[in-house]
């Protein structure tokens, strides 16, 4: 490369530079802005004229005075809608604390309940405070419901109450309420079906009552519970009540201490509801209770309130269930249900012209005693002397009984396998009581099939017996007066004397040992008779399957008990 050719070479990268930057001076400094618009002359032509605007460099000193500039102003507009909203706010509580807006809200309140007419006293609005003194709403005759009465109502509103119009918060406390139910009326739950008049998450009630018109004489009531209300969904087409204490009283029953309940309330009505209590008379319902009891169940629309709802009673008397009946000759405590038994339930239903609830179904016992039958004296007879104390009277740790209330006549029936106390005793048959107090009914007693053939010296059972497997069984009916329980064992042995005539003579328990004699009945050679020479084989028989001359005096076809049912 030649000097000239330098020369311009470094001309020409200087040149670059400078054009950098005369472009950016150019690019800082103040320039000119163009703008476009027709002007119409006139002559009626048109021209177009250029108009530039000359543009001036902004440091950052005016820039941050211009954005200062403009927060002031942000915040005085901020500020001003503030003021406005506060106005309106404060304009918006005075109109519902006026006496016109409590109109409008007690005409939605009674047309949204379907109630005829709807009172409120003492009502106001108070900042963010609201309280009603008083609120009574009546019913018509076509509603289940037959008055409302609150008091002392206080609820904190929040801001979208006044925004909306509408009285809405978290909760809303109430002193007391008195919900009345109109007696014989089928359900029909009034639920609000309108615009959300009062939308609060949550409802509570110090002192809840709800009971018929006619008060302590209704099927039930319940007093001065306390109670919360919420809606478990957005929606209010539901909602859950619940109650953690106060009293229920069942017309012609024990009052139940309510420790917990839930209810769910729809607009097809209850749709499912449980009660827990005691019975018993304390104070403070969270020390240990004695017995308790449940209820359960669900009030469907057009259903009635009588029932029957199911019942699971703990630790009662079985008497408390049979209106004092059957306690002359039968004691028992109630249980809850065994959890290996597939078993019923037990149900009760309301009082409606009769003064006491009505019991069915099954219940579990526990520490059960059956006495003052005569059939458990000619048993005895039957049973070696340090045994006897278990059967005067007789115990058993557990069993169940179906209890049926049909009309005048109220029965308890033991079914096969209910009662039976292993190596003890087993019980089998049903019991009823008429209005007249009269009983009539059939009751089998077993007892260890070894225990009623030691006693004889062809180890067969005594003729009252008939034999049932492992037990000898004795059946009997029932007659007399439940005060003064009677049965047909007079009957019974009668027939049986006749029986022990052709049978060996009885040996006394006094003479053989018991547990020697068991011994030998136990072993391989049971079949035979332990006490005969192996010619005697006729001897050996079973009396009541091949011996026709002595045959069991019970087995004919009009005896019932002549072929007993398995247990």
């Amino acid at each position: 490369m030649t000097d000239k050719e330098d020369k311009y070479a470094g001309e020409e990268e200087n040149l670059t530079q400078v054009r950098s930057i005369i472009r950016r001076l150019s690019e800082e400094k103040p320039s000119r802005e163009r703008g476009r618009e027709v002007v119409v002359r006139a002559d009626g032509t048109k021209v177009v004229r250029v108009t530039k605007k000359r543009k001036v460099l902004v440091s950052a000193r005016e820039k941050n005075r211009r954005g200062r500039k403009n927060f002031i102003y942000s915040l005085a507009g901020g500020f001003v809608v503030l003021v406005l909203l506060v106005v309106f706010l404060f304009v918006r509580m005075a109109s519902m604390s006026s006496n016109a807006y409590l109109e409008s809200c007690r005409n939605e309140l009674q047309q949204g309940w379907g109630a005829s007419s709807v009172q409120i006293e003492g009502a106001g609005v108070d900042g963010t405070s609201l309280h009603l003194t008083h609120v009574v709403a009546e019913f018509p005759e076509s509603s289940m419901i037959e008055r409302v009465e609150m008091d002392g109502i206080e609820a904190s509103l929040d801001w979208l109450s006044f925004m909306r119009n509408k009285m809405q918060g978290k909760e809303l406390k109430i002193e007391r309420a008195l919900v009345v139910l109109r007696e014989g009326a089928r359900m029909n739950m009034p639920m609000f079906q309108g615009d959300e008049l009062w939308n609060f998450q949550r409802m509570e009630c110090q002192k809840l009552t709800v009971q018929f018109a006619n008060g302590e004489e209704g099927p039930m009531m319940i007093k001065d519970a306390a109670a919360y209300m919420y809606y478990p969904h957005a929606s209010t087409a539901s909602c859950v009540v619940m109650l953690n204490s106060g009293a229920l009283y069942i017309k012609g029953w024990k009052t139940v201490n309510i420790t917990e309940s839930k209810a769910r309330l729809s607009a097809r009505g209850v749709d499912d509801f449980s009660l827990h209590g005691t019975t018993d008379n304390v104070t403070d319902l969270a020390e240990q209770r004695r017995t308790t009891i449940s209820f359960a169940g669900s009030i469907r629309e057009g259903a009635d309130f009588t029932g029957p709802y199911e019942v699971n009673p703990e630790n009662m008397s079985f008497s408390d269930f049979t209106r004092g009946r059957f306690e002359e000759f039968l004691t028992a405590r109630t249980c809850v249900n065994s959890q290996n038994h597939a078993s019923g339930m037990a149900t009760i239903s309301l009082a409606g012209k009769d003064a006491e609830p009505v019991f069915n179904g099954e219940f579990h016992l526990r520490n059960i005693c059956l006495s003052s039958f005569p059939a458990m004296m000619s048993i005895t007879e039957h049973i070696e002397p340090a045994k006897r104390r278990f059967y005067n009277p007789v115990s058993l740790h557990r069993g169940y009984v179906k209890l049926e209330n049909q009309e005048e006549v109220i029965s308890i029936e033991m079914p096969a396998g209910s009662m039976e106390e292993r190596d003890l005793i087993m019980l089998r048959g049903k019991i009823s009581l008429n209005a007249a107090n009269e009983m009539s009914g059939e009751l089998s007693y077993g007892i260890p099939m070894l225990l009623a053939r030691v006693e004889y010296p062809d180890g067969r059972p005594d003729p009252i017996f008939q034999q049932n497997g492992d037990w000898a069984v004795l059946h009997t009916r029932l007659r007399g007066q439940g005060n003064m329980p009677g049965d047909d064992m007079a009957e019974v042995e009668a027939r049986a004397s006749i029986a022990r005539r052709e049978r060996p003579a009885r040996i006394p328990f006094s003479q053989f040992d018991v547990d020697k004699m068991a011994e030998r009945l136990n072993s391989p050679q049971a079949e035979q008779n332990p006490f005969a020479s192996p010619a005697d084989s006729g001897e050996n028989q079973n009396p009541f399957q091949q011996n026709d001359s002595l045959r069991n005096p019970f087995e004919s076809a009009e005896d019932p008990f002549a072929t007993p049912a398995p247990f």
